[in-house]
């Protein structure tokens, strides 16, 4: 397995009042390891997505883009700001880039992911092949390697940058899509908290 971990210090840390940041391209399997790791930990768990989505009404996945990815990050950042208010901890399925309409890799803003109240993040990363056929099953659209390869380089670059930015623990897992998955991710956890 390819996981890695960096931490900016050796110290347990608090994480009370914060958001373990799941993150990964489309495919890598973040919303079954979110719903896994809420029911073994205990702790709530949510996708960006659909918190953006109950509050301005759009619908993503196949063919359908975003329209305004600054606004919506906006968004994003006052619902997290009202569950970390409401929760100890949650676990936050999101990404750190997108696929424009054409395909194009889109960095999403960075300028919302200091007030996500961060404490962990950990990137979910897959084989390619795996990420294209879990899309077509669950879009019905057939995604090119070339673009899927840039999307899992961009997202990794930015998950570094953005753990970087906010001095917090970082961790790279490579799924295998079974039990040990959410087992492993579960234990990194723990033992930061």
């Amino acid at each position: 397995m390819n996981n890695r971990e960096t931490s900016p210090t050796s110290e347990t840390i608090d994480l009370k009042g914060t958001t373990i940041f799941i993150a990964g391209v489309y495919g890598t399997g973040k919303s079954t390891m979110c719903s896994t790791l809420s029911e073994m930990l205990h702790i709530p768990a949510f996708s960006a997505g659909d918190l953006i989505s109950a509050i301005n009404h759009e619908q993503y996945g196949a063919n359908k883009a975003v329209s305004d990815k600054n606004n919506n990050q906006v968004l994003l950042a006052e619902r997290v700001r009202q569950l970390t208010q409401e929760n100890e901890r949650i676990i936050l399925a999101g990404h750190f880039c997108i696929f424009s309409a054409d395909n194009d890799v889109e960095v999403l803003p960075e300028s919302v992911y200091p007030v996500l109240n961060i404490s962990r993040i950990i990137l979910l990363e897959a084989d390619i092949q795996t990420i294209i056929a879990n899309l077509r099953h669950r879009d019905g659209k057939n995604y090119s390697v070339k673009s899927v390869s840039v999307l899992l380089e961009k997202e990794r670059e930015q998950s570094e940058r953005i753990a970087e930015q906010l001095n917090c623990p970082f961790n790279i897992y490579q799924m295998t899509f079974t039990d040990k998955d959410s087992e492993y991710v579960a234990s990194l956890l723990r033992q930061g908290g």
